[in-house]
């Protein structure tokens, strides 16, 4: 009896201990966490940003507003991740911190490839996925390829151009993967998209008839071929490689 009470003594100390050795362990993280967030040890005095091709370092840090000083454990980041993004060339964010006193925000830009025309004469400019990047005045020193067939004048910044037909979004992202691989020499000028049964393309005046949107790589790659070993730069008509077989071409004289 002696000994089921002693052994039942021991258990009891024994669990006591266990519950202020975890009250003391608490209490020392406590003290700890608190010591970060005010020491100053752990404040930011360095902000790195990669990933960035056209947007300056010093702008995505404003855009931030994250400042050196500031502690890098109140700093919120998802606050700053949604300010980056507000600049609509911004497709993705990813920030992270650095103990004990440095930020790294990296980011993913949007690349600016087609125009189109507002009703006022402004140029709308869109990237691969259809997203209005900005509208303005000109485009001097842009290499931008002029699209048609979107309604324009619904445009709107950092949103998606407004379509009747989804596979007009999906072909302007073909294209796009079509200009940055193109190493032909030529100069496209335009995309006609108007219609999803006679996909047009210019280069200068010859009119690429290229049909509908399927095998579009193949028919680009059939038009080029024609338009450089015939020497039709610099010629006016059309090439129409919208069917299968032998494309047939015209040339005015």
């Amino acid at each position: 009896m002696d000994k089921s009470k002693n052994e039942l003594i021991i258990k009891r100390r024994r669990k006591k201990r266990i519950k202020n050795s975890i009250l003391l362990l608490l209490l020392l993280i406590s003290i700890l966490v608190t010591l970060c967030l005010k020491l100053d040890y752990f404040n930011i005095n360095n902000i790195e940003v990669s990933g960035n091709r056209n947007i300056p370092k010093n702008e995505i840090i404003k855009l931030s507003s994250i400042e050196n000083g500031n502690n890098i454990f109140y700093t919120n980041l998802k606050k700053a991740r949604t300010n980056i993004k507000s600049n609509p060339y911004i497709q993705s964010v990813d920030i992270k911190r650095k103990l004990p006193s440095t930020l790294q925000i990296n980011v993913v830009e949007r690349d600016a490839y087609f125009y189109g025309m507002d009703p006022g004469g402004r140029y709308v400019v869109v990237d691969n996925e259809g997203v209005v990047l900005e509208i303005r005045k000109e485009i001097n020193n842009m290499k931008l390829l002029k699209i048609q067939g979107f309604d324009f004048s619904k445009a709107k910044v950092s949103k998606t151009l407004p379509v009747d037909d989804e596979r007009k979004i999906k072909l302007l992202g073909t294209f796009a993967s079509l200009l940055k691989a193109d190493k032909s020499g030529l100069t496209l000028s335009i995309i006609d998209i108007s219609n999803l049964l006679d996909i047009k393309m210019y280069y200068g005046n010859i009119c690429v008839k290229l049909g509908n949107s399927e095998d579009i790589e193949n028919k680009v790659n059939k038009a080029v071929n024609i338009i450089i070993d015939n020497k039709l730069k610099d010629s006016k008509g059309y090439i129409d490689v919208s069917y299968q077989g032998n494309p047939v071409f015209y040339i005015e004289k």
